[in-house]
């Protein structure tokens, strides 16, 4: 044991105080007595010399000076030397990948698990010149050398894994290269969920594993050339030691498509998913199971072709057809009926040329439809229940003053009807689709109802879009994105609709989020599909490395503090002295 302020001790001199204080303290006590004459002759009581010597020293002299000890040693910094591993340079290295937001059985997530790993690791292996990284596909340094304990933990202790793959060997060293070399540190240590093969045999690993994962490693989707939808193509991993009945749900923001399977454990399957229903351009395949790793239960797909919808007007603008069309996809009005995917007439009539799909609202088509005199609408009765038209509508609810009585083409089919006048009907032709809607809007209640964007919705949903470009992947984060080939950009917008700032003369981006983020330029909006970067689903390692961490680490003393024992017997011992001079008191007062 040793001191660390020995000086303190010269404080024991005040012992001489408190002694001579007690030795010149009066004996004698005055008491009151009825006569004096009874004691009058009478010798004092024989007593040995040690008799008189113990009556010179009182208790509480002993409480006094043995709580003066105490108070010394406390302030001496008393403390035991203990010998501690240490090491002359520590870098510490954080996987920082994805999958480190796995969650272990205890709750909290591989990540955390790791921050706490290397809380160990700095109490274990004190340094001065001490470093943190975190290792992914964007290494970062989060803490410096020459940074207080304190600020060293807080540094890498507010950390949070990304949405990155994992970092390379070659990676780390460049990051140690910046902090002045691997030479520097005598010990590097690597926290990660999984086995290093190429890691030098000077750098120790400690494995931080943990939880288990369903997910999908591949989602692509191709259109079928020769028929409509498209075709999904998925792979999916069951990283668990059982069997799993999984659904995957693939959705295209218009219509949807489920399979259900059973999974051998430890396996990955691949499936092709027909979906002839599709007509959407962003997919969606969605594994509906809980594990503790969901970031890859979710894999996203965008075929390259613009998401909006390019409308060609004919006839009085409407705000709320514009919002109900709005309210789907982006829209673009162009001026060439060729460049449209719709065509919108609005109390007006269409050349006889006009072809591809026509949304017609209180309008006609020369030579094909005419519509005639106003007739007033008395019931709304459902011709074709089934129709595609009337999903998720109810025609009960809507309220139209009257509609132009009209004829028909033959091949046309009514969906909604008032008597003999036609309210919604479809026609369809070689050249041409017309999706006729009798009543002026603002002459019923459809403005205000939410079927009016719904019946938008289900129109939308019957375009026939151009076929997209021949790509069968999507990005993943951090992988390098060409904006080039689009158009001139007009904005770029992440998965939660926040806009990217973009610098002047450039031409790719690297996401650091998944999901769908938008680019938008002067030939429309296109959709940019960004997953998790497969390798982070990969199949759980239990390997666990921590060797050569005590054979190369040297040995520093640290010392373990005993000064609050010394104080805490130092306040005890005060308080037995108060309580007894308080008790002696009240036993004098009693005398008397």
């Amino acid at each position: 044991m040793t001191f660390l302020s020995p000086a303190a001790f010269f404080l024991l001199f005040a012992a001489l105080l408190i002694v001579m204080l007690h030795l010149l303290r009066a004996r004698e006590r005055r008491r009151t007595v009825s006569a004096l004459f009874l004691w009058e002759g009478l010798t004092g009581d024989p007593q040995s010399r040690a008799a008189r010597i113990r009556q010179q020293f009182d208790p509480l002299l002993l409480l006094q000076l043995a709580a003066l000890f105490s108070i010394v040693i406390a302030l001496a910094q008393p403390a035991w030397q203990m010998r501690t591993a240490s090491v002359s340079g520590l870098a510490i290295v954080l996987d920082g990948s994805a999958s480190m937001q796995t969650l272990t059985p205890d709750g909290s997530t591989r990540y955390q698990s790791a921050l706490e790993e290397a809380n160990l690791l700095l109490d274990r292996y004190p340094s001065s010149t001490t470093a943190v990284l975190q290792l992914s596909a964007q290494p970062e340094i989060l803490a410096r050398p020459g940074l207080s304990d304190p600020e060293l933990r807080e540094a890498f202790l507010s950390s949070a894994p990304t949405w990155y793959g994992d970092g390379t060997v070659e990676s780390l060293h460049s990051l140690l290269g910046s902090l002045g070399g691997t030479s520097r540190f005598q010990k590097v240590v690597i926290l990660s969920d999984h086995p290093w093969p190429d890691v030098p045999d000077s750098f120790d690993m400690i494995h931080v594993g943990g939880g288990d994962n369903l997910g999908l490693i591949g989602f692509s989707v191709r259109e079928n050339p020769t028929s409509s939808g498209v075709t999904a193509f998925v792979t999916a991993l069951n990283g668990t030691d059982t069997y799993q009945d999984v659904t995957i749900k693939i959705d295209d923001r218009e219509n949807q498509t489920t399979l259900s399977l059973l999974m051998p454990p430890g396996s990955i399957e691949q499936y092709v998913i027909p979906f002839p229903s599709s007509r959407g351009t962003l997919f969606t395949a969605l594994l509906e199971q809980e594990d503790d790793y969901m970031p890859d239960n979710r894999r996203y797909f965008s075929l390259d072709r613009p998401i909006d919808v390019r409308v060609h007007w004919l006839g009085t603008e409407n705000r709320y057809i514009m919002a109900a069309l709005r309210s789907i996809s982006p829209v673009v009005l162009v001026d060439d009926p060729g460049d449209a995917d719709l065509t919108v007439v609005y109390n007006t009539t269409a050349p006889a040329s006009q072809s591809g799909t026509a949304l017609l609202i209180h309008g006609g088509i020369e030579s094909l439809l005419s519509p005639g005199e106003n007739v007033a609408v008395s019931q709304i009765e459902v011709a074709s229940p089934d129709h595609p038209l009337l999903d998720g509508i109810d025609p009960a609810g809507f309220l139209i003053r009257e509609a132009p009585a009209i004829a028909l083409p033959p091949a046309s089919r009514v969906v909604l009807t008032s008597g003999d006048v036609p309210l919604l009907a479809t026609y369809v032709a070689e050249n041409r689709s017309v999706f006729y809607l009798a009543p002026d809007i603002m002459e019923t209640n459809l403005p205000i109802t939410i079927d009016f964007p719904i019946l938008m919705r289900n129109i939308v949903s019957t375009l026939v879009r151009l076929p997209s470009k021949l790509s069968y992947s999507a990005a993943e984060v951090g992988d390098p994105v060409s904006l080039t080939g689009r158009g001139a950009i007009a904005g770029l917008y992440d998965a939660s609709d926040r806009a990217i700032s973009l610098p002047a003369g450039l031409t790719a981006i690297r996401p650091v989020t998944p999901g769908f983020h938008t680019l938008l330029t002067d030939r429309g909006a296109f959709a940019i599909a960004v997953n998790v970067p497969m390798q982070e689903s990969a199949l759980p390692s239990s390997e666990s490395e921590v060797d050569g961490i005590e054979a190369t680490a040297g040995r520093a003393l640290r010392y373990l503090q005993l000064w609050p024992t010394a104080a805490a017997f130092a306040i005890l011992l005060l308080v037995v002295e108060a309580h007894w001079r308080y008790e002696r008191r009240g036993t004098v007062r009693r005398t008397r």
